[in-house]
């Protein structure tokens, strides 16, 4: 039943319906261009289809970094998919990368080089703690920093430790990096980075306290992915997840130089806190670009926005997702403490985006496109059918969305891990209520994990407090 209302809307009640509708159009438009993409282009069909000969001979030489710090739930299963890569193996080369010689992963690493003796693998540690490289306060990149420089291939797929890609991955992003696709079609851009979508699973059968991880799950798989791969499909400006991304070294190299080129001067040992000095001092040696991006906690951010500004060209995708297990003690306040911290950190990269997320999330655009729909075609200031309406589709299509994704990375041929098929089953077999009981916290948190975020200016990562600067570098406090 309808609220009415005894008088008509004013004329500043009908203009902020008219945006209010304007701009639900746009957020339908977006999320169903990414629901769509996702259904027809993440797909067992898609990777089915064997290499060309002429795709063939477009793989080059890839060299895979995989930093390590730690013991991640699965990490050996993860670490093997690196290995399980259907690429020719002399042209395959992979980097595991370690800052502390008394790391625990660093005994995983030694044993899968010694069970694959015929994939050119090796193990880079610091010296020793005193002498750990750094280049700013990120340390995914100063623990990448070295086997970026000794990889002896151009073309670099970078990794987290902590995913599971399919064996088919790689040799769909090399085709598309090479001969500039999307997703199988080609582009009218140049694309310098490839990357792939992050879903993960939460080990929530083998773990206690655990409903963090499943909130993770449900975030990836319904609210991100959807608009993830929209935005990468229109193509307005790069967005990009670190999780899995693959680019030639000569290009990010290439691209820290022509940030450089407005310096009159290097700075003396790359950390002046001028950006424009300190790319010009890491551009002055081949292999020693990534070392500028130190200076940023999203740093796969702003690897993206410089290949696509100095280098003119754009992301792409494969249809590929990569899977990162979670499990441990993982409650609900550490799943907002990750959220709120990536949200501050976007706020200082892409603050109009950042400020208009909760507009794209279900429960609020559903509110304001009740109330543009009461106005403009009812005869009230809510419509109660609408917003019901739209809250079903909405949870309709993340269920789809969700299964599809976790169906598309199984399957043909191979064998997937227990984690990948445990979220499978979960979602479509075990549990329907799991799936209604995890949408609908993650959808009510969505606001309020938005406005903390937004109010604060610190994060904390890794046990250590950071401020973000006005040039997006980052500072420890």
């Amino acid at each position: 039943m309808e609220t009415t209302t005894s008088t008509d809307p004013s004329w500043t009640v009908f203009l902020f319906a008219d945006l209010f509708f304007v701009w639900y159009l746009i957020v339908i438009a977006v999320a169903y261009n990414g629901f769509f993409t996702i259904l027809f282009k993440f797909t067992k069909k898609s990777r089915s289809r064997s290499l060309s000969e002429s795709e063939s001979s477009a793989c080059e030489g890839v060299t895979i970094l995989r930093p390590l710090k730690g013991i991640d739930p699965e990490l050996e299963t993860c670490l093997r998919s690196s290995f399980l890569q259907k690429y020719p193996k002399s042209m395959l080369e992979i980097i595991f990368c370690v800052q502390d010689q008394l790391d625990p992963a660093i005994s995983i690493a030694k044993k899968l080089i010694a069970e694959y003796p015929d994939i050119d693998a090796k193990l880079l540690i610091d010296p020793d703690q005193t002498s750990k490289c750094s280049y700013g306060p990120n340390p995914k990149v100063n623990n990448l920093a070295k086997g970026y420089e000794a990889a002896k291939f151009d073309i670099l797929w970078i990794q987290d430790s902590n995913v599971w890609s399919r064996p088919d991955t790689l040799q769909r992003s090399v085709v598309a990096l090479t001969r500039s696709l999307n997703n199988g079609k080609p582009t009218s851009r140049k694309v310098n980075l490839v990357h792939h979508a992050p879903l993960a699973v939460s080990l929530g059968d083998c773990f206690q306290g655990a409903l963090g991880a499943s909130l993770d799950e449900m975030f990836l798989g319904t609210a991100h992915s959807k608009f993830y791969v929209s935005l990468n499909e229109v193509a307005v400006a790069p967005c990009v997840n670190g999780k899995s991304n693959v680019y030639r070294r000569s290009e990010l190299d290439e691209a820290v130089f022509r940030m450089g080129q407005s310096a009159s001067a290097p700075s003396s040992d790359g950390q002046s806190g001028d950006i424009h000095q300190d790319a010009r001092y890491y551009s002055l040696q081949p292999g020693h670009g990534i070392r500028f991006f130190a200076r940023y906690i999203g740093e796969d951010n702003m690897i993206g926005i410089a290949l696509w500004d100095y280098c003119h060209g754009r992301t792409a995708m494969t249809g590929d997702c990569v899977v990162q297990p979670l499990g441990g003690s993982n409650g609900l306040l550490a799943y907002c403490h990750r959220r709120i911290r990536w949200l501050r950190v976007r706020k200082y990269m892409v603050l109009a985006a950042t400020l208009l997320e909760p507009t794209t999330e279900c429960l609020l655009s559903g509110l304001y496109g009740g109330f543009a729909m009461g106005v403009l075609f009812g005869s009230s200031y809510f419509s109660k059918w609408f917003f019901t309406l739209h809250v079903l589709v909405w949870l309709a299509t993340d269920y789809i969305q969700m299964c599809h994704l976790f169906d598309s990375v199984r399957g043909g041929g191979i064998e997937e891990p227990f984690f990948v098929e445990l979220s499978s089953s979960r979602v479509q077999e075990k549990s329907p209520t799991w799936f209604l009981t995890n949408w609908l916290l993650r959808e009510l948190l969505a606001l309020p994990v938005w406005v903390v975020a937004v109010l604060g200016s610190h994060i904390d990562w890794r046990g250590q407090p950071f401020r973000i600067k006005a040039d997006l570098s980052a500072e420890k406090l």
